[in-house]
């Protein structure tokens, strides 16, 4: 007798070629021989095809089981349209994605041990992290074991805990979560922002017991003395913790002692050498004020407001420094919107720096202001105030000036 062996000139394409008649067969109800049923959903299909594409298949029909004696399988508490889905991957390794039931697809496939489509499911919801969906996410990602996805969503909630704060579920974060991201150094908030989070959190009742134990992972000293105020006035949880009350309470009188003690001084910025000097109008004594240069901020305009000095550059990036502490660093914040020419014309007010004005590259009346505690600006063809008080914005009025025609001024 004689062998031959006989191999196809296209062994990818003769695959495609079955796996596509398989699925034909399907679909005709050809020589098929078990039924996966949902409810009222049957699916015909074949015993080998299902074994060959899904271990637990494999596992249930391989065995003296009631389903393989049966030639039936019932499924409950599972989305059909998802089994159809997972059915038709095995078949043809294509996979469609049921709007809105992604998590539902995620656990058909883990059930049926299905790990591409556990795969596939997997890097969608990673690239699809939102600030509505991040907390769910997360939880999908803990619940299916999938480290990727847990991950990202962590990362994502501490690059964005501030907006993430403010959906619905945010108090089901974990304490441990929520002390860490507070204690990161990589976290670019500053100590009144970390306390607003803290405080939404701890405002779902579970958390409420841990509210003197997070309070520690606060710098009051870099709070001002205003928001400290506020808490002790109109916040129901400082107010109703006596323990909170109180400790707030000593880090408003520390503050109001340091700024009754707190010298008034001009800062001199000194080309050349770079350094930060100040000068003592009283005794008419220079000295170096701090060891933080600043030469990649020429040209700027300087302001000072509360314990910070500000920078603002005609890149339109933007920076400040801590006066009152020695040892602090530059902090570049977030930049302008517009361009607002060299050494803008800015001026502080009621808490917030007003920048007006520009060049050709901007528009005439373009004015920008910028709130501290939310490190941000906001751009208008009008004069707007943020009162801190309230958490609002107040419009005054338009302008309409020539931008090199203008020198501003507050009293």
């Amino acid at each position: 007798m004689i062998m031959v062996r006989i191999v196809s000139r296209n062994v990818e394409r003769r695959a495609v070629r079955m796996m596509e008649e398989l699925h034909r067969m399907k679909q005709d109800k050809d020589h098929c021989d078990f039924i996966v049923q949902v409810g009222n959903d049957i699916y015909d299909t074949h015993r080998n095809v299902l074994s060959a594409g899904s271990d637990y298949f494999r596992a249930m029909l391989k065995h003296d089981t009631k389903e393989s004696n049966e030639g039936r399988v019932v499924f409950k508490d599972v989305d059909s349209e998802c089994v159809k889905h997972c059915i038709d991957f095995i078949y043809s390794s294509k996979l469609e994605m049921a709007d809105g039931k992604i998590v539902e697809l995620l656990h058909v496939a883990i059930m049926m041990q299905l790990d591409d489509v556990k795969h596939a499911v997997s890097d969608i919801l990673a690239e699809s992290i939102t600030v509505e969906n991040c907390l769910s996410t997360r939880n999908v990602g803990d619940m299916y074991g999938l480290a990727a996805v847990s991950r990202k969503s962590r990362m994502f909630l501490q690059r964005n805990i501030m907006e993430v704060a403010n959906q619905a579920g945010f108090g089901s974060v974990d304490k441990n979560d929520i002390i860490s991201i507070l204690k990161s150094v990589k976290l670019n908030l500053w100590e009144e922002e970390k306390l607003e989070v803290l405080l939404k959190w701890i405002e779902t009742d579970g958390n409420k017991k841990y509210l003197d134990e997070c309070l520690e992972l606060i710098v009051f000293d870099e709070i001002s003395p205003t928001v400290l105020q506020q808490l002790l006035e109109i916040h129901p949880i400082i107010r109703n913790d006596s323990k909170a009350y109180k400790l707030i309470s000593e880090h408003l009188q520390e503050a109001s002692v340091r700024i009754a003690q707190t010298k008034e001084f001009i800062i001199l910025f000194e080309n050349g050498t770079d350094c930060v000097r100040s000068l003592n109008p009283v005794t008419e004594k220079i000295t170096k004020f701090h060891s933080e240069t600043f030469k990649h901020f020429i040209p700027f305009t300087p302001i000072s407001l509360g314990m910070y000095v500000y920078i603002l550059c005609d890149n339109k990036s933007f920076y400040r420094l801590n006066v009152q502490s020695k040892n602090s660093k530059w902090e570049r914040m977030n930049n302008m919107i517009c361009y607002h020419g060299c050494r803008p014309r800015s001026v502080s007010l009621s808490g917030s720096i007003f920048v007006i004005g520009g060049s050709n590259r901007s528009k005439a009346d373009d004015v920008s202001s910028f709130y501290p505690m939310r490190n941000r600006y906001g751009e208008t063809d009008a004069v707007e105030r943020f009162d801190p008080s309230v958490n609002k914005w107040f419009l005054y009025w338009n302008i309409n000036l020539v931008p090199f025609a203008i020198q501003v001024l507050s009293r």
